[in-house]
């Protein structure tokens, strides 16, 4: 038997899943094309050898990454990278998506359970037989209860016709794969969208087994019937998995007639595919093998060897500095610079990472915007394309307000605008006890923020506003804001102008916009004794000095590492 047909195989959000042996691989089909992320997964060897066992790890790794895959799809189709456990817990908290759980249940409970339990005993009492033996009437109830099942599959059918569109390429591809085909998109069109290896019909051959066999077992008390219910269906579930997994070494006659009720299960469904969802299958596919032939040559590489060729490609592209090697091998191998010293060797897959992210790099690309993720104040925050990637420089502005902050002896309300990924606003809320609002005008950057301020369990309350257009009730303290200061016709100058969002760099004709606008309505927004802080470009102090003397005094400027004019800050004027 190939061991690669053994692989697992979903339809996810506008693409599909598959899991084999260490790697999962989400593919997405999008409006710029095909992606897709690969993700090492813990799937101990080990623990797969022992038959039953495995197949209930199976069963669970299938459902945690099938679910995993799921949001990184929606991620790929919101142009966003997320974290999947803040992003579930987030989904969680949803109160339609609990409502719909209940009534699910309620429904499932409804048509499997008791609707069979009423029509198995009003079709005896129709025939007169009053009190039959339990195993007739658990036969009967059996039969309807099944029905009753395929009838709600059905109907699952198609309300999800999208899902089962691509789940029909995912078992085209695997079909084609199977017979040791070409991948070709006119090759796998030609097969059926069956196949036998499929999670889904094992799942569903086990809950009908599971109809007729688990009445036979009652017990009246409720826990010890629930216990004998639950070890049943482990035991169901790894047989059938067993089963399957034997017969999938073979391909004949015996072989078809034994597994024609898995096909049977899937004829239930519909058959509908595109070349689209065929191709992201294709794609997909060969990313996951790909992966594990590489894995699995256990080749490994000396990785001071590797750091300098990588570093020789990066000084012939002009890039000077060397910790941008190093953060690569670090950001591909978990560690950090003092650690990446102490290692020897690097895996076959792990190296093909860096060279992924040399390749990436040299094209230009900042390292933060290429791992998706920027370290800001000892924080790590996720980054979107709507994002503005942290800067260094920006901690300075942070770090002015934080020491006026604990300077306070009252608890302060904080206003951030331009929020972008957040930085600013969960740093503060963070390290102080102050109240943080952040706002900005773009949905994107603002969904971004609240994933981070999920993970990093920061309080803050996120508002979509043109700066102060949807707040104008609300006063604050302090206002502090990182707002675009590029002028116009530099933007497309800049060394990232291809990476990172103009509306977060475009500041106006002299790139005072934003500067003019926030100063000329802070006044109105700030308590009694308030402060407002700005990050500013080079050059700028004056002029956003100038703008400030109207209603603030005491105005102040710290410059950054390089001597550079960075942060303004001034205190709102008393009125007498």
């Amino acid at each position: 038997m190939n061991k690669n047909f053994n692989i697992a195989g979903f339809s996810v959000s506008q693409g599909v899943c598959f899991l084999y042996n260490s790697f999962l691989a989400v593919g997405v089909d999008t409006k710029q094309g095909i992606k897709v992320k690969l993700k090492k997964i813990n799937n101990d060897a080990r623990l797969r050898k022992f038959p039953f066992i495995r197949a209930l790890i199976f069963v669970i790794i299938a459902m945690k990454n099938a679910i995993y895959g799921y949001f990184i799809s929606k991620s790929f189709n919101n142009n966003e990278k997320l974290t999947f456990y803040s992003y579930l817990i987030k989904a969680m908290k949803l109160l339609i998506y609990l409502i719909s759980v209940v009534l699910g249940g309620f429904v499932g409970f409804l048509f499997i359970v008791e609707l069979p339990n009423v029509m198995t005993r009003e079709i005896f009492r129709f025939f007169g037989l009053i009190m039959v033996k339990a195993i007739y009437f658990n036969l009967l109830n059996s039969l309807i209860t099944s029905v009753m099942l395929i009838f709600i599959v059905y109907i699952i059918s198609r309300i999800g016709k999208r899902y089962f569109i691509f789940q029909n390429a995912v078992n085209k591809v695997m079909t084609t794969y199977r017979k040791q085909k070409s991948l070709d998109v006119d090759v796998v069109k030609k097969e059926k969208s069956q196949y036998f290896f499929n999670p889904l019909a094992i799942i569903f051959l086990t809950i009908i087994i599971c109809i007729f066999v688990l009445p036979l077992f009652y017990e009246k008390n409720f826990l010890l019937n629930l216990i004998y219910k639950l070890v049943l269906f482990a035991i169901i579930l790894s047989a059938v998995y067993e089963i399957f997994l034997f017969l999938n070494q073979y391909d004949n006659k015996f072989v078809k007639i034994i597994t024609a009720p898995s096909f049977w299960v899937q004829k239930l469904l519909p058959s509908e595919t595109d070349e689209e969802s065929i191709m992201c299958a294709i794609v997909t596919l060969k990313e996951v093998l790909m992966m594990n032939e590489k894995d699995e040559l256990g080749i490994e590489h000396n990785l001071l060897f590797e750091w300098q060729k990588i570093r020789e490609e990066f000084l012939a592209n002009n890039i000077s500095d060397e910790s941008d090697v190093d953060w690569i091998f670090c950001e591909v191998l978990k560690c950090n610079r003092a650690e990446l010293k102490t290692i020897k060797q690097i895996s076959q897959s792990d190296l093909q990472r860096v060279k992924d992210y040399a390749k990436e790099r040299i094209s230009g690309q900042p390292l933060q915007r290429i791992f998706g993720h920027a370290n800001f104040y000892g924080f790590e925050f996720e980054l979107n394309d709507d994002t503005l990637i942290p800067r260094f420089d920006t901690e300075i502005l942070v770090e002015t307000a934080l020491k006026e902050i604990k300077k306070s002896a009252k608890k302060l309300k904080v206003l951030d605008l331009c929020t972008g990924s957040g930085c600013i606003a969960i740093t503060l809320a963070k390290l102080t006890d102050c109240e943080v609002t952040a706002v900005d005008i773009n949905a994107n950057a603002l969904n971004m923020a609240r994933i981070n301020a999920d993970t990093l369990n920061a309080k803050v309350l996120f508002l979509q506003s043109n700066l102060f257009e949807s707040i104008s009730h609300q006063k604050y303290d302090l206002i502090i804001s990182n707002p675009p200061y590029i002028r116009s016709e530099e933007v497309e100058t800049l060394d990232v102008a291809d990476f990172d969002p103009h509306l977060a760099l475009d500041g106006g004709k002299d790139g005072l916009y934003f500067y003019r606008k926030i100063i000329e309505q802070a006044p109105n927004m700030l308590n009694k004794g308030g402060k407002i802080y700005f990050e500013i470009g080079k050059g700028q102090f004056e002029d956003v000095k100038n703008l400030l003397t109207n209603d603030f005094d005491n105005i102040r400027m710290r410059l950054d590492y390089q001597e550079i004019e960075r942060v303004v800050y001034a205190d709102l004027k008393t009125i007498n």
